[in-house]
């Protein structure tokens, strides 16, 4: 017998693939944000923003836009160039003669 959400709730029995499948038995934006908020009073252990997700749904708040602008791709390949640059210097300050006991042992 399958159980009704209501039921799940009731039951403190609500993962997070339960809840999807309910979630995307609803058509309707408004639907889908009422069901949202009624998420949200729960306490589950979910980090879920669930009221943003609501206002998103139901149109009166804009979906989030990750943008990528050129100036920020520079600046990810310098700090990528800066810790190759790093490392090499560790690696040219290096001897080729082995480790001492003393030196083995500190490293561990």
């Amino acid at each position: 017998m399958k159980k009704t959400m209501k039921q799940k709730i009731l039951d403190n029995d609500l993962s997070m693939e339960g809840i999807m499948a309910e979630f995307h038995s609803y058509k309707t934006g408004a639907e889908k944000a009422k069901f949202l908020r009624e998420m949200s009073q729960l306490n589950l252990p979910y980090d879920v923003k669930w009221e943003t997700l609501a206002q998103c749904h139901e149109g009166t708040k804009s979906w989030p836009v990750y943008k990528i602008n050129e100036e920020g791709e520079e600046e990810k390949q310098e700090k990528q160039e800066n810790i190759l640059s790093d490392s090499a210097e560790v690696l040219q300050g290096m001897d080729d003669k082995p480790l001492t006991k003393e030196e083995l042992e500190a490293l561990i």
